[in-house]
Protein backbone atom coordinates (compact mmCIF):
# COMPACT_ATOMS: atom_id res chain seq x y z
CA UNK A 1 0.00 0.00 0.00
CA UNK A 2 1.51 3.77 -0.77
CA UNK A 3 0.51 6.66 1.17
CA UNK A 4 0.40 10.43 0.24
CA UNK A 5 3.88 11.92 1.68
CA UNK A 6 2.35 13.17 5.17
CA UNK A 7 0.34 10.13 5.61
CA UNK A 8 0.88 7.71 8.80
CA UNK A 9 -1.19 4.97 7.58
CA UNK A 10 1.63 2.59 6.72
CA UNK A 11 1.80 -0.15 9.48
CA UNK A 12 5.65 0.94 9.61
CA UNK A 13 6.55 2.58 6.68
CA UNK A 14 7.86 6.51 6.31
CA UNK A 15 10.13 8.67 4.78
CA UNK A 16 14.18 8.32 5.21
CA UNK A 17 16.89 10.70 4.85
CA UNK A 18 20.52 10.16 4.07
CA UNK A 19 22.82 8.36 6.77
CA UNK A 20 26.59 9.52 5.39
CA UNK A 21 28.26 5.97 4.58
CA UNK A 22 30.61 5.09 1.42
CA UNK A 23 29.22 2.65 -0.77
CA UNK A 24 31.72 0.38 -2.53
CA UNK A 25 32.66 2.60 -5.85
CA UNK A 26 32.22 1.34 -9.12
CA UNK A 27 34.90 -1.48 -10.47
CA UNK A 28 35.43 -2.59 -6.86
CA UNK A 29 34.75 -6.04 -6.13
CA UNK A 30 30.93 -6.00 -3.95
CA UNK A 31 31.64 -8.14 -0.42
CA UNK A 32 29.59 -9.52 1.69
CA UNK A 33 28.62 -7.47 4.58
CA UNK A 34 29.22 -8.71 8.66
CA UNK A 35 30.34 -9.30 11.59
CA UNK A 36 32.31 -12.14 13.70
CA UNK A 37 31.21 -11.20 16.80
CA UNK A 38 32.74 -12.13 20.20
CA UNK A 39 32.19 -13.76 23.37
CA UNK A 40 29.88 -12.30 26.11
CA UNK A 41 27.97 -9.24 26.42
CA UNK A 42 28.92 -6.28 23.59
CA UNK A 43 29.86 -3.34 24.97
CA UNK A 44 29.27 -1.17 22.14
CA UNK A 45 27.04 -2.19 18.52
CA UNK A 46 29.12 0.50 16.81
CA UNK A 47 31.29 -2.19 15.13
CA UNK A 48 28.35 -4.19 14.18
CA UNK A 49 25.89 -1.50 12.61
CA UNK A 50 29.13 0.29 10.68
CA UNK A 51 29.44 -3.26 9.27
CA UNK A 52 25.85 -3.71 8.03
CA UNK A 53 24.47 -0.32 7.21
CA UNK A 54 25.54 -0.18 3.62
CA UNK A 55 23.68 -2.94 2.78
CA UNK A 56 20.42 -1.01 4.31
CA UNK A 57 18.31 0.53 1.61
CA UNK A 58 15.12 3.15 2.00
CA UNK A 59 12.31 2.16 -0.73
CA UNK A 60 10.52 5.12 -2.17
CA UNK A 61 6.95 3.83 -3.26
CA UNK A 62 5.44 6.27 -6.33
CA UNK A 63 2.10 5.73 -7.46
CA UNK A 64 0.88 7.81 -10.27
CA UNK A 65 -2.38 9.71 -9.82
CA UNK A 66 -5.19 11.64 -11.42
CA UNK A 67 -4.39 15.62 -11.95
CA UNK A 68 -7.02 16.66 -9.31
CA UNK A 69 -5.43 14.38 -6.83
CA UNK A 70 -1.73 13.68 -7.58
CA UNK A 71 0.61 11.22 -7.30
CA UNK A 72 1.00 9.54 -3.84
CA UNK A 73 4.33 8.07 -2.28
CA UNK A 74 5.07 5.54 0.40
CA UNK A 75 8.16 4.73 1.76
CA UNK A 76 9.83 1.55 3.61
CA UNK A 77 12.90 -0.30 4.19
CA UNK A 78 14.64 -2.98 2.58
CA UNK A 79 17.86 -4.82 2.65
CA UNK A 80 20.31 -5.91 -0.66
CA UNK A 81 21.32 -9.64 -0.28
CA UNK A 82 23.37 -9.94 -3.88
CA UNK A 83 25.90 -8.02 -5.37
CA UNK A 84 23.56 -7.30 -8.52
CA UNK A 85 21.36 -5.40 -6.68
CA UNK A 86 18.73 -7.75 -5.59
CA UNK A 87 16.46 -5.98 -2.45
CA UNK A 88 14.16 -7.92 -0.31
CA UNK A 89 11.36 -5.63 1.16
CA UNK A 90 7.67 -5.92 2.25
CA UNK A 91 4.79 -6.18 -0.84
CA UNK A 92 2.99 -3.83 1.26
CA UNK A 93 5.66 -1.22 1.36
CA UNK A 94 5.29 -1.45 -3.19
CA UNK A 95 2.28 -2.40 -3.76
CA UNK A 96 -0.05 -0.41 -6.21
CA UNK A 97 3.69 1.54 -7.03
CA UNK A 98 4.42 2.94 -10.87
CA UNK A 99 7.62 3.63 -9.85
CA UNK A 100 10.27 2.52 -7.40
CA UNK A 101 13.50 3.91 -6.24
CA UNK A 102 15.91 2.30 -4.08
CA UNK A 103 18.11 4.94 -0.93
CA UNK A 104 21.12 3.95 0.26
CA UNK A 105 22.18 5.69 3.44
CA UNK A 106 24.52 7.82 1.58
CA UNK A 107 21.76 9.51 -0.17
CA UNK A 108 22.90 7.57 -3.67
CA UNK A 109 19.46 6.46 -5.58
CA UNK A 110 18.56 4.05 -8.29
CA UNK A 111 15.48 2.80 -9.82
CA UNK A 112 14.23 -0.61 -8.99
CA UNK A 113 11.56 -3.17 -10.46
CA UNK A 114 10.03 -5.95 -9.23
CA UNK A 115 11.22 -9.27 -9.68
CA UNK A 116 8.51 -10.92 -7.81
CA UNK A 117 6.06 -10.79 -5.05
CA UNK A 118 4.07 -12.91 -2.60
CA UNK A 119 1.25 -11.29 -0.67
CA UNK A 120 0.60 -14.36 1.20
CA UNK A 121 3.57 -13.68 3.34
CA UNK A 122 4.10 -10.25 2.69
CA UNK A 123 7.25 -10.36 0.86
CA UNK A 124 8.76 -8.79 -2.27
CA UNK A 125 12.48 -9.19 -4.46
CA UNK A 126 13.68 -5.73 -6.42
CA UNK A 127 16.24 -5.14 -9.00
CA UNK A 128 18.16 -2.21 -8.81
CA UNK A 129 18.70 -0.86 -12.22
CA UNK A 130 22.48 -0.63 -12.25
CA UNK A 131 25.19 -2.89 -13.60
CA UNK A 132 27.43 -1.32 -10.45
CA UNK A 133 28.05 -4.18 -7.39
CA UNK A 134 26.57 -3.60 -4.28
CA UNK A 135 27.94 -4.58 -0.74
CA UNK A 136 25.15 -6.94 0.65
CA UNK A 137 23.84 -8.53 3.89
CA UNK A 138 23.28 -12.38 4.25
CA UNK A 139 20.32 -14.63 6.04
CA UNK A 140 21.42 -16.34 8.86
CA UNK A 141 22.16 -20.05 8.32
CA UNK A 142 23.13 -22.22 11.50
CA UNK A 143 22.09 -22.07 15.05
CA UNK A 144 18.21 -21.90 15.42
CA UNK A 145 17.41 -18.18 16.90
CA UNK A 146 15.94 -18.53 19.97
CA UNK A 147 14.05 -16.09 22.65
CA UNK A 148 16.34 -14.06 24.30
CA UNK A 149 19.28 -13.92 21.36
CA UNK A 150 20.23 -10.02 20.67
CA UNK A 151 18.65 -8.59 17.73
CA UNK A 152 19.58 -5.12 15.78
CA UNK A 153 16.95 -3.03 13.82
CA UNK A 154 17.93 -0.99 11.18
CA UNK A 155 15.13 1.00 9.11
CA UNK A 156 14.53 4.38 8.14
CA UNK A 157 11.31 4.97 10.95
CA UNK A 158 9.06 8.56 10.88
CA UNK A 159 11.80 9.94 7.97
CA UNK A 160 14.24 10.93 10.12
CA UNK A 161 17.05 8.84 8.32
CA UNK A 162 18.47 5.87 9.29
CA UNK A 163 18.42 4.35 12.47
CA UNK A 164 19.01 1.42 14.56
CA UNK A 165 17.64 0.10 17.71
CA UNK A 166 18.81 -3.53 19.76
CA UNK A 167 16.71 -5.43 21.55
CA UNK A 168 16.29 -8.62 21.57
CA UNK A 169 14.24 -11.90 20.47
CA UNK A 170 11.27 -11.71 22.15
CA UNK A 171 9.62 -14.84 21.16
CA UNK A 172 8.94 -17.37 18.34
CA UNK A 173 5.89 -18.95 16.59
CA UNK A 174 3.69 -15.49 17.08
CA UNK A 175 0.51 -14.70 14.98
CA UNK A 176 -0.05 -11.28 14.13
CA UNK A 177 -3.44 -10.59 13.70
CA UNK A 178 -4.47 -9.80 9.53
CA UNK A 179 -1.36 -11.37 8.55
CA UNK A 180 -2.35 -14.76 6.51
CA UNK A 181 -1.90 -18.09 7.29
CA UNK A 182 1.76 -18.81 6.63
CA UNK A 183 4.17 -16.60 8.90
CA UNK A 184 5.15 -17.69 11.85
CA UNK A 185 6.41 -14.57 13.27
CA UNK A 186 9.48 -13.87 15.55
CA UNK A 187 8.66 -11.25 17.77
CA UNK A 188 10.99 -8.71 19.00
CA UNK A 189 11.13 -5.59 21.83
CA UNK A 190 13.84 -3.21 19.58
CA UNK A 191 12.21 -0.76 18.52
CA UNK A 192 10.83 -1.02 15.47
CA UNK A 193 8.33 1.80 14.16
CA UNK A 194 6.32 3.46 10.64
CA UNK A 195 9.09 3.06 8.39
CA UNK A 196 10.84 -0.10 9.59
CA UNK A 197 8.86 -2.07 7.29
CA UNK A 198 11.07 -4.59 4.95
CA UNK A 199 13.88 -3.87 6.44
CA UNK A 200 16.66 -6.23 8.32
CA UNK A 201 16.86 -7.62 11.91
CA UNK A 202 20.02 -8.72 12.65
CA UNK A 203 21.96 -10.63 15.35
CA UNK A 204 25.59 -9.99 16.57
CA UNK A 205 27.09 -11.71 13.28
CA UNK A 206 25.54 -9.51 11.13
CA UNK A 207 23.13 -11.81 9.51
CA UNK A 208 19.70 -11.63 8.61
CA UNK A 209 17.44 -13.08 11.04
CA UNK A 210 13.86 -11.66 10.39
CA UNK A 211 12.32 -9.32 8.33
CA UNK A 212 10.69 -6.60 9.96
CA UNK A 213 7.03 -6.46 8.90
CA UNK A 214 4.64 -5.40 12.30
CA UNK A 215 3.77 -3.81 14.93
CA UNK A 216 1.20 -4.63 17.83
CA UNK A 217 0.53 -0.77 19.08
CA UNK A 218 -2.06 0.44 21.00
CA UNK A 219 -1.11 3.71 20.11
CA UNK A 220 0.36 3.67 16.63
CA UNK A 221 3.79 3.97 17.64
CA UNK A 222 6.31 1.34 19.32
CA UNK A 223 5.26 -0.31 22.33
CA UNK A 224 8.27 -3.01 22.95
CA UNK A 225 6.30 -5.38 20.31
CA UNK A 226 7.35 -6.18 16.93
CA UNK A 227 6.19 -9.02 14.37
CA UNK A 228 9.17 -10.02 11.81
CA UNK A 229 9.42 -12.58 9.41
CA UNK A 230 11.53 -15.60 10.02
CA UNK A 231 15.13 -15.95 7.90
CA UNK A 232 14.03 -19.84 7.37
CA UNK A 233 10.44 -18.67 5.95
CA UNK A 234 12.25 -15.21 4.19
CA UNK A 235 15.08 -16.96 2.54
CA UNK A 236 12.66 -19.93 0.90
CA UNK A 237 10.49 -17.18 -0.61
CA UNK A 238 13.43 -14.83 -1.87
CA UNK A 239 14.58 -17.95 -3.74
CA UNK A 240 11.22 -19.14 -4.96
CA UNK A 241 10.85 -15.11 -6.15
CA UNK A 242 14.61 -15.16 -7.60
CA UNK A 243 13.81 -18.12 -9.60
CA UNK A 244 9.72 -18.09 -10.68
CA UNK A 245 8.45 -14.48 -9.84
CA UNK A 246 5.89 -16.08 -7.33
CA UNK A 247 5.94 -18.44 -4.50
CA UNK A 248 4.59 -22.10 -6.26
CA UNK A 249 2.51 -23.19 -3.16
CA UNK A 250 0.16 -26.43 -3.84
CA UNK A 251 -3.13 -26.01 -3.80
CA UNK A 252 -5.95 -28.49 -2.08
CA UNK A 253 -9.17 -26.25 -2.34
CA UNK A 254 -10.68 -26.16 0.66
CA UNK A 255 -11.65 -23.56 3.38
CA UNK A 256 -10.77 -24.99 6.75
CA UNK A 257 -11.88 -24.23 10.42
CA UNK A 258 -10.13 -25.77 13.76
CA UNK A 259 -11.78 -28.56 14.37
CA UNK A 260 -14.07 -28.62 17.67
CA UNK A 261 -12.19 -31.74 19.18
CA UNK A 262 -9.95 -31.13 22.02
CA UNK A 263 -7.30 -33.58 23.75
CA UNK A 264 -5.43 -33.14 27.10
CA UNK A 265 -2.55 -34.04 28.66
CA UNK A 266 0.09 -32.52 31.23
CA UNK A 267 0.71 -29.60 29.79
CA UNK A 268 -2.93 -28.32 29.46
CA UNK A 269 -6.06 -28.48 26.94
CA UNK A 270 -5.27 -28.40 22.80
CA UNK A 271 -7.08 -28.91 19.51
CA UNK A 272 -7.01 -31.44 17.24
CA UNK A 273 -7.39 -31.54 13.69
CA UNK A 274 -8.74 -29.35 10.96
CA UNK A 275 -12.03 -29.73 9.59
CA UNK A 276 -13.02 -29.24 6.12
CA UNK A 277 -15.70 -26.14 6.02
CA UNK A 278 -16.33 -26.01 2.03
CA UNK A 279 -14.55 -27.15 -1.21
CA UNK A 280 -13.75 -25.75 -4.69
CA UNK A 281 -15.53 -27.51 -7.19
CA UNK A 282 -13.48 -29.82 -9.56
CA UNK A 283 -10.64 -28.88 -6.87
CA UNK A 284 -7.98 -31.15 -5.95
CA UNK A 285 -9.75 -31.71 -2.58
CA UNK A 286 -12.98 -32.68 -4.03
CA UNK A 287 -11.61 -34.56 -6.91
CA UNK A 288 -9.50 -36.50 -4.46
CA UNK A 289 -12.68 -37.86 -2.81
CA UNK A 290 -12.55 -35.72 0.72
CA UNK A 291 -15.63 -34.71 2.01
CA UNK A 292 -17.30 -31.68 3.71
CA UNK A 293 -16.76 -31.61 7.60
CA UNK A 294 -14.32 -34.64 7.07
CA UNK A 295 -11.50 -33.60 10.04
CA UNK A 296 -7.49 -33.64 8.92
CA UNK A 297 -5.32 -34.99 11.57
CA UNK A 298 -2.13 -35.79 9.65
CA UNK A 299 -0.22 -34.87 6.40
CA UNK A 300 1.77 -36.55 4.93
CA UNK A 301 3.19 -37.81 7.91
CA UNK A 302 2.81 -34.47 9.92
CA UNK A 303 0.01 -34.25 12.92
CA UNK A 304 -2.65 -31.14 12.57
CA UNK A 305 -3.63 -29.51 15.49
CA UNK A 306 -5.23 -26.55 14.20
CA UNK A 307 -6.37 -24.62 10.63
CA UNK A 308 -3.61 -23.18 10.72
CA UNK A 309 -1.17 -25.81 10.92
CA UNK A 310 -2.95 -27.23 8.15
CA UNK A 311 -2.75 -24.78 5.74
CA UNK A 312 0.99 -23.59 6.49
CA UNK A 313 1.80 -27.65 5.74
CA UNK A 314 0.10 -27.51 2.97
CA UNK A 315 1.38 -24.12 1.83
CA UNK A 316 4.99 -25.67 1.77
CA UNK A 317 4.44 -28.54 0.03
CA UNK A 318 4.37 -28.20 -4.12
CA UNK A 319 1.80 -28.56 -7.45
CA UNK A 320 2.05 -31.95 -8.72
CA UNK A 321 2.74 -34.09 -5.28
CA UNK A 322 0.49 -36.72 -4.25
CA UNK A 323 0.39 -36.36 -0.02
CA UNK A 324 -1.71 -39.00 2.04
CA UNK A 325 -4.24 -37.24 4.33
CA UNK A 326 -5.76 -39.03 7.20
CA UNK A 327 -8.87 -38.03 8.01
CA UNK A 328 -11.98 -39.03 10.46
CA UNK A 329 -14.67 -39.23 8.73
CA UNK A 330 -18.66 -39.48 9.91
CA UNK A 331 -20.37 -39.97 13.41
CA UNK A 332 -17.98 -43.50 14.18
CA UNK A 333 -14.75 -41.11 13.70
CA UNK A 334 -13.70 -43.86 11.28
CA UNK A 335 -9.94 -42.87 10.47
CA UNK A 336 -9.22 -43.06 6.68
CA UNK A 337 -6.33 -42.35 4.04
CA UNK A 338 -6.82 -39.91 1.23
CA UNK A 339 -4.48 -39.16 -1.23
CA UNK A 340 -4.79 -35.76 -2.63
CA UNK A 341 -2.72 -34.25 -5.73
CA UNK A 342 -1.78 -30.90 -5.25
CA UNK A 343 -2.36 -28.19 -7.45
CA UNK A 344 -0.78 -24.86 -8.28
CA UNK A 345 -2.11 -22.27 -6.15
CA UNK A 346 -4.23 -19.76 -7.72
CA UNK A 347 -3.82 -15.96 -6.94
CA UNK A 348 -4.82 -14.72 -3.38
CA UNK A 349 -7.91 -12.88 -4.92
CA UNK A 350 -9.07 -16.20 -7.02
CA UNK A 351 -8.54 -18.28 -3.88
CA UNK A 352 -11.06 -15.94 -2.14
CA UNK A 353 -13.20 -16.16 -4.98
CA UNK A 354 -12.97 -20.05 -5.00
CA UNK A 355 -14.40 -20.13 -1.52
CA UNK A 356 -16.90 -17.84 -1.55
CA UNK A 357 -14.88 -14.76 0.09
CA UNK A 358 -16.91 -11.25 -0.37
CA UNK A 359 -14.08 -9.04 -1.51
CA UNK A 360 -15.99 -6.54 -3.54
CA UNK A 361 -16.87 -4.33 -0.64
CA UNK A 362 -20.55 -4.85 -0.99
CA UNK A 363 -22.84 -4.21 2.68
CA UNK A 364 -25.86 -4.44 3.35
CA UNK A 365 -26.90 -0.50 3.81
CA UNK A 366 -25.67 2.22 1.31
CA UNK A 367 -22.91 4.49 1.73
CA UNK A 368 -23.51 7.79 2.98
CA UNK A 369 -22.31 10.85 0.78
CA UNK A 370 -18.42 11.87 0.97
CA UNK A 371 -18.79 14.46 4.21
CA UNK A 372 -17.62 18.10 2.34
CA UNK A 373 -14.96 18.46 5.23
CA UNK A 374 -13.56 14.92 5.76
CA UNK A 375 -14.09 13.49 1.97
CA UNK A 376 -14.95 10.14 3.69
CA UNK A 377 -18.19 8.46 2.24
CA UNK A 378 -18.97 5.62 4.71
CA UNK A 379 -21.22 2.23 5.29
CA UNK A 380 -22.02 0.28 8.09
CA UNK A 381 -20.50 -3.13 7.95
CA UNK A 382 -23.05 -5.97 7.78
CA UNK A 383 -22.14 -9.60 9.84
CA UNK A 384 -21.50 -11.27 6.39
CA UNK A 385 -19.04 -8.59 5.47
CA UNK A 386 -17.00 -8.87 8.25
CA UNK A 387 -16.18 -11.75 8.82
CA UNK A 388 -15.39 -11.61 4.65
CA UNK A 389 -12.72 -9.53 5.19
CA UNK A 390 -11.41 -11.44 7.93
CA UNK A 391 -12.03 -8.42 11.05
CA UNK A 392 -11.52 -9.78 14.46
CA UNK A 393 -14.59 -10.33 16.66
CA UNK A 394 -13.93 -8.01 18.48
CA UNK A 395 -13.63 -5.15 16.28
CA UNK A 396 -16.22 -2.63 14.84
CA UNK A 397 -15.59 -0.38 12.63
CA UNK A 398 -17.50 1.79 9.62
CA UNK A 399 -16.17 0.96 6.01
CA UNK A 400 -14.54 3.63 3.82
CA UNK A 401 -16.66 3.36 0.51
CA UNK A 402 -15.38 6.13 -1.49
CA UNK A 403 -12.78 9.11 -0.52
CA UNK A 404 -13.54 12.23 -2.44
CA UNK A 405 -10.34 13.27 -4.73
CA UNK A 406 -7.83 16.01 -3.18
CA UNK A 407 -9.79 15.75 0.37
CA UNK A 408 -7.82 15.56 3.81
CA UNK A 409 -9.00 11.83 3.67
CA UNK A 410 -7.14 10.96 0.40
CA UNK A 411 -4.54 13.43 0.96
CA UNK A 412 -3.74 11.59 4.25
CA UNK A 413 -3.89 8.17 2.31
CA UNK A 414 -7.53 7.02 3.51
CA UNK A 415 -8.63 4.70 0.77
CA UNK A 416 -11.86 2.69 -0.12
CA UNK A 417 -11.58 -0.67 1.42
CA UNK A 418 -10.24 0.56 4.90
CA UNK A 419 -12.31 0.33 7.76
CA UNK A 420 -12.33 3.01 10.62
CA UNK A 421 -12.20 1.22 13.99
CA UNK A 422 -11.99 4.26 16.37
CA UNK A 423 -12.30 8.32 16.13
CA UNK A 424 -10.47 9.68 18.78
CA UNK A 425 -9.92 6.63 20.89
CA UNK A 426 -13.59 6.03 21.06
CA UNK A 427 -15.15 2.88 18.79
CA UNK A 428 -17.26 3.75 15.66
CA UNK A 429 -19.77 0.87 15.36
CA UNK A 430 -21.92 2.69 13.10
CA UNK A 431 -22.02 6.01 10.86
CA UNK A 432 -24.81 7.50 12.94
CA UNK A 433 -22.07 7.65 15.60
CA UNK A 434 -19.33 8.31 13.77
CA UNK A 435 -20.83 11.60 12.37
CA UNK A 436 -22.26 12.38 15.85
CA UNK A 437 -18.65 12.67 17.18
CA UNK A 438 -17.54 14.33 13.42
CA UNK A 439 -19.96 17.08 14.40
CA UNK A 440 -19.36 17.29 18.19
CA UNK A 441 -15.60 17.72 17.09
CA UNK A 442 -16.23 20.67 14.78
CA UNK A 443 -18.65 22.24 17.13
CA UNK A 444 -15.62 22.18 20.20
CA UNK A 445 -13.51 24.15 17.48
CA UNK A 446 -10.98 21.33 17.10
CA UNK A 447 -8.69 21.36 13.70
CA UNK A 448 -8.30 17.13 13.72
CA UNK A 449 -8.92 14.25 15.21
CA UNK A 450 -7.14 11.03 14.97
CA UNK A 451 -8.49 8.08 13.81
CA UNK A 452 -7.52 4.45 13.50
CA UNK A 453 -8.29 2.59 10.48
CA UNK A 454 -7.72 -0.73 9.30
CA UNK A 455 -5.82 -0.89 5.98
CA UNK A 456 -7.40 -3.26 3.19
CA UNK A 457 -4.15 -5.96 4.42
CA UNK A 458 -5.64 -6.29 7.75
CA UNK A 459 -3.25 -4.30 9.23
CA UNK A 460 -4.46 -1.31 12.09
CA UNK A 461 -2.84 2.21 11.99
CA UNK A 462 -2.84 5.49 12.95
CA UNK A 463 -3.91 8.94 10.74
CA UNK A 464 -4.39 12.10 11.94
CA UNK A 465 -7.26 13.85 9.86
CA UNK A 466 -7.75 17.56 9.49
CA UNK A 467 -11.14 19.17 9.77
Amino acid sequence: MTASRTSALKLITGTAAGLCLMLMPAGVAARPLGFPGQNGLPKSFADLIEQVTPGVVNIIALEYGSDAEGDSEGQGSGFVITADGRVVTNYHVIRGADELTVQFGNGEEFAAKVIGTDEETDLALLKIQNAREFDYVQFHRGKTVRVGDWALAIGNPFGIGQSSSVGIVSAIGRDADGSGPYVDYLQTDATINRGNSGGPLFNLEGKVIAVNSAIYSPTGASVGIGYAIPHTMAEEVVEELKAYGQVRRGFFGASLRTAEMTWENDNGTFNSGATVESLVAGGPAQMSGIQIEDVIMNINGAGVMTSVEATRLIGKLRAGQTVPFEVLRGNNAETITVNVTLGARPQKTQVDAFLGVNTSGNTDSSPTAPDTDTGLGLVDLSANFRNSIGMRSDQVGVYVDTVAPGSPAARKGIKSGMVVLQFDQKDVPSVALFESLLAKAKRAGKTSVLLKVRTVNGSENFVGLPL
